[in-house]
This record gives structure tokens, sequence and C-alpha cells, in this order.
């Protein structure tokens, strides 16, 4: 029983990851690599001795069957790699670039014992996420350990909304709803105001108002989908914060459900008001 391996494997959804999330998940990772490694140092280290070595001939590379690596990919496709203790002392590629994947990876082979964690930006209409924790090894008491930190720590990560994702047919709904009363509005204005406006479609909307309430439907779906695609794009399914402006990243989200709400209500409400003004 002793050389079966035992793996446990999660996904990671719906969350944000902020550069003081990467730092600690990147200590977090390095003590839980490093118990890891301890352990496996111990277990070798007796073998030497069993095998008929001196301690005194023992070195560093010959208990340590270890394997670690970071890696940063960002937005333009770039790769950066680095021990634990280079990336942690030199924060520059997580303050001026925007990072896209994280990969940690350690493995030994006395335990015989991966670890590994994976980031990936991830859109909101994505069928599966690409994140995951994955941890193996013969030594179960380690796996379950690791494996319930690094949730633990998940757990404390700020979750990424998921209002858009779950509403976006009733988004697109209201969206296509207010941009038909903006039409109608609009061209009641025309018609009050005797401005020249199109025979058919003023025949259309004085006496076959269910058919115009039916091209404005279709007309107001193509924007009422790029809308809602805009926002969805706002609230990606896992979201990395990263680069020289990651603080500027929650005002902007901000900004733009503003813009993005101004230009459907505005002209809306607007058309409406002219029209009981004009009544």
């Amino acid at each position: 029983m002793e050389n079966i391996k035992e793996k446990r494997e999660f996904s990671i959804d719906n969350k944000i990851f902020t550069k003081g999330d990467i730092l600690l998940l990147i200590k977090l990772f390095g003590k839980l690599s490093n118990e890891i490694l301890d352990k496996s140092k111990e277990i070798k280290y007796k073998d030497l001795i069993q095998e008929g070595w001196k301690e005194s001939d023992i070195k560093e590379k010959d208990i340590d069957t270890s394997y670690s690596n970071l890696e940063f990919t960002s937005y333009d496709n770039s790769t950066y790699s680095g021990t634990r203790e280079d990336i942690l002392k030199d924060n520059e590629i997580l303050d001026n670039k925007k990072i896209v994947e994280i990969n940690l990876n350690f493995s030994e082979r006395v335990l015989n014992s991966q670890f590994l964690i994976r980031i990936k930006h991830t859109e909101s209409d994505s069928y599966s996420s690409s994140s995951y924790v994955s941890v193996e090894g013969q030594d179960k008491t380690l796996v379950n350990a690791t494996t319930r930190l690094v949730e633990d720590f998940l757990s404390n990560c700020k979750s990424q909304s998921e209002f858009v994702s779950k509403f976006q047919i009733p988004i697109m709904i209201i969206t296509i709803f207010m941009l038909v009363f903006f039409m109608f509005n609009l061209v009641e204005l025309f018609i009050k105001t005797n401005l020249s406006f199109p025979r058919m479609i003023d025949n259309m909307f004085s006496k076959h108002l269910i058919s115009f309430v039916i091209v404005s439907f279709l007309i107001a779906a193509a924007p009422a989908f790029f809308i809602k695609e805009r926002l969805k794009k706002l609230f990606p399914r896992i979201e990395i914060q990263t680069g020289k402006n990651f603080h500027q990243i929650k005002k902007e989200k901000q900004s733009k459900l503003f813009m993005i709400a101004s230009i459907v209500l505005i002209p809306a409400i607007i058309s409406y008001l002219l029209r009981l003004i004009i009544n």
C-alpha cells in the first residue's frame, strides 16, 4: 500500500486574484512544497545511510530530488519563469505586466509527489474552467493536508460576480424592451411633429402596431446581444488583476457599467419625456 499514489484535484472558478493574492499564493506554495520536500529529504537520507553511505559524504544534492518552477504568461504571450525566491524578490512582473496565466509546479521522486497550481484568465462564457489545483503522492496525509490548506486559501480570495452569467437572458430581454420602447417613442415623435417620415413605417405604426413591435424586436436583438457580451467581459470567471493600472480595475468596471446603462436607459427616458411634453 505504501507505493500506491493518491491524487486530489479540484477546479478554481469564479475568483478574482489581485497582486497581493498572488504573492500570498506563492508563499503558500513555497511553504507546502518545503514541507513535502523536508519529509522527502528525511526519507532519502535514511535510505542512503541504510545503503552504507557515511553521513559526512551525504550532500544536499544527494537527498534533494525535487523540481520546482514558477511560470507567468502575460497578455502579449511573453513567458516569465523562475524560482519562488526570484519572483518574491523582484515584483516587476506583477507590477508591470498584465498576467493571464500562472503555473506553480513542484515535484519530487522519493514520495513520488507532484503539486501543481494553475490559474488562467477565463471568460465568463467558457464551458469549463482551465484553472485547477492538483496534488498527488504516496503520503496520503501530506496530500490531504496540502489540498485542505490550498482550499482554505482560495475560499478567502474574492469571488467574481456571477450576476451577468446567471441572468444574461433577462438582461437581453430588458435591453430589447428598452430599445423597442425608445424606437416606439421616436416614431411617435416624428409623426406628431409632422416631420417627413417613411410612409411604410408610418402605416405600419398606425395600422399594424404588432408588426411594428415585431420588427423593432428583431432590430433591437443585435445591439442587445452586443451589450450582453460586453457585460460578460467585465466579469470573467477567472480574473487576474496585475499590471500598472490593476488598482484602477474596480473603478473602470463601474464606469463601463454606468456607460452601458446610460446607453440603454437615457435615450429611452429622454424620448419618453419628449413624448409627454409634445402631448
